[in-house]
């Protein structure tokens, strides 16, 4: 229940942040002679990268993950000792720190959770096989251990790692020890939840992998470079892979990063000619494919896509009328919801986060109604109750009925 809390003092806190979110691509531009680094942009139809720094920042060595913090506007790029923070309007440098690891452990794999503004990682040990769910202070650079024990034996840096916000979940892949098994850890206890063996061929991977908002799913290009690359979506509950391109969408990728825009649904990723592929969720075909046009004598790494995914339309944000006398639960809901309220109801609506209507009902006055909300993705939903005079909201969570929350 208070991971729930959470959730939603996230949602209804951080209204005015969210409407700020620009929906951009923003990366870092490394200069060739190692003169220093940039906060930069990229435009994902013609590929062209522009400057948002003013001056360089010194380059550090390494480069172990990238995250925007999209309600305080920071981008962070983790390195080999130190945390960089870019404020994303000015592209302003506002800390560099040094990063204190636990024990003789590298912080790997950052990643920012909207839900409870941490930023979490793995502490991997280089001096044995021990791998745990981490977090970092981005004021003191202190790495602290979620973990109590270890979560595997290995860690596969080219598959990166992918937060579900939703669930609680921090999900990475294993390199050997096995090999191609996801893990899947509590956000709030550390502890794992599960290690399944990824369904794809030997000498295959799947990965780099990202979460999609929009349905709460994990995307990731699987294949080999013998057999190609191909967009595809991994079950977390038992690590069947679904292909969703019918022909290969590159042969590799150059650097092994990727992002997602939740809302034109594309998956992006740099290939091995330098081009800035995206390939949609939907089909799995690739759409777009520009030549990344870098800044003089640099090149651009560390690209991620700036959102609030559940935060992002104007007319979710604006939706904060909860009314003390509507009652709906269960809450989070995989089924079923029970509405209630003590007016006689005139009409249910209930709205997806882009502001959507994806379900109406006539109530004819009645004080209690029950939706079915078993075919609808995973996400944060609005219903909206409209009596004679006056409406009503309050948000809610739909999760699929075999998910396991974090706990």
């Amino acid at each position: 229940m208070k991971k729930l809390s959470l959730l939603f003092l996230a949602v209804l806190c951080c209204v005015s942040a969210a409407s700020q979110v620009d929906s951009v691509t923003y990366g870092i531009s490394v200069a060739a002679q190692g003169s220093g680094i940039y906060l930069s942009r990229i435009n994902v139809t013609d590929g062209t990268v522009s400057k948002i720094s003013a001056d360089a920042v010194v380059q550090v060595p390494g480069g172990h993950g990238r995250t925007i913090d999209p309600l305080h506007h920071v981008y962070y790029y983790a390195a080999d000792s130190a945390l960089l923070a870019f404020d994303l309007k000015t592209g302003e440098l506002i800390r560099k720190i040094s990063v204190t690891n636990y024990l003789n452990s590298t912080f790997l794999g950052i990643s920012y959770n909207y839900i409870d503004s941490t930023l979490y990682g793995i502490a991997a040990d280089a001096a044995g096989p021990n791998i745990k769910l981490a977090k970092i202070d981005p004021y003191s650079g202190l790495v602290t251990p979620i973990s109590d024990s270890s979560l595997a034996t290995s860690y596969n840096v080219l598959t990166g790692t992918a937060l579900d916000p939703v669930h609680g979940i921090f999900y990475f892949v294993t390199l050997k020890d096995p090999p191609n098994h996801l893990i899947a850890a509590d956000l709030r206890s550390g502890n794992l939840i599960s290690d399944l063996p990824i369904g794809i061929d030997p000498g295959d991977r799947f990965g780099p992998m990202e979460y999609n908002c929009r349905d709460s799913a994990l995307y990731g290009l699987t294949g080999s470079y013998a057999h190609w690359r191909k967009l595809a979506r991994i079950n977390p509950q038992n690590g069947t892979v679904t292909v969703l391109s019918t022909y290969p969408v590159a042969d590799t990728i150059l650097n092994e990063q990727v992002t997602i825009d939740p809302f034109q649904q594309v998956f992006y990723f740099e290939a091995k000619d330098h081009t800035y592929r995206g390939v949609s969720l939907n089909s799995g075909d690739l759409v777009t494919a520009p030549n990344i046009t870098p800044l003089p004598g640099s090149y651009f790494s560390g690209f991620i896509f700036n959102h609030t995914c559940y935060y992002h339309s104007s007319s979710f944000i604006g939706e904060n009328k909860t009314d003390p006398e509507l009652t709906i639960f269960p809450n989070p809901v995989s089924g079923r919801l029970n509405i209630r309220s003590k007016k006689p109801i005139l009409t249910v609506e209930i709205i997806d986060f882009t502001g959507k209507s994806i379900l109406a009902a006539d109530c004819h006055g009645l004080k209690e109604f029950q939706a079915d909300l078993t075919g609808f993705p995973e996400g944060i939903y609005i219903v909206r109750v409209n009596n004679e005079r006056t409406s009503a909201s309050s948000k809610f969570v739909k999760t699929d009925p075999g998910m396991k929350f974090g706990h």
